[in-house]
């Protein structure tokens, strides 16, 4: 049973990718960011760590963990932001490499598909038998989150100076996806790709 480690600039249509996968192909997704947000659910394990490392004041009134307050925070501050991703990192892939090597011993899925934001984060899991990017140009990322997210020309600006650049993840990739059109063919690159797994 292959793992793919998936992953795409925003814009690139990363969910839609997954959904086909999971609809059409027999595949367990694991979206990183998703499992993130369980663990830091109040009383789960990267939950104590952030309160641990940053206090109680990062909490709303409900003793839940307050993310805007986070984000603002650990925004432009590389130093909070390392910190941050020491409490939670290394709990989201020991929950990875758990559930791979579930689905993988009882054989529930013909695929496992994990995505992440950053390539390095799929190889520092130690799991991916494959790394998969989906490549779209950059005037046509921006015209899908103007559309979808409702984003500025600013907006978009900032969000894509705050990313790697694309040869980043190209050269770091076995399998380019090509999702400039639309979604059949993507589904017929992914029936082709998932044959060969």
């Amino acid at each position: 049973m292959k793992v793919v480690g998936i992953t795409g600039g925003v814009g690139s249509g990363k969910s839609e990718v997954l959904r086909l996968l999971e609809e059409k192909f027999e595949c367990k997704v694991i979206r990183t960011d998703d499992v993130a947000r369980d663990l830091c659910e109040p009383g789960q394990v990267s939950y104590r760590r952030i309160v641990d490392a940053f206090g109680t004041g990062v909490l709303d009134a409900e003793g839940r963990l307050d993310r805007p307050k986070m984000a603002a925070m650990v925004f432009g501050d590389n130093e909070k932001l390392q910190l941050l991703n020491q409490c939670t990192h290394p709990d989201v892939y020991a929950w990875v490499r758990e559930h791979v090597r579930e689905w993988k011993t009882d054989g529930s899925c013909r695929m496992i598909a994990v995505e992440a934001a950053l390539m390095e984060e799929l190889k520092m899991m130690g799991v991916c038998d494959s790394y998969w990017f989906i490549y779209v140009k950059p005037e046509i990322r921006r015209e899908r989150l103007r559309i979808s997210r409702g984003y500025s020309e600013e907006k978009m600006d900032a969000v894509f100076a705050s990313q790697l650049d694309e040869s980043v993840f190209i050269n770091g990739c076995d399998v380019l996806i090509d999702n400039n059109s639309d979604l059949e063919s993507v589904e017929k690159q992914l029936k082709s790709l998932c044959k060969s797994q």
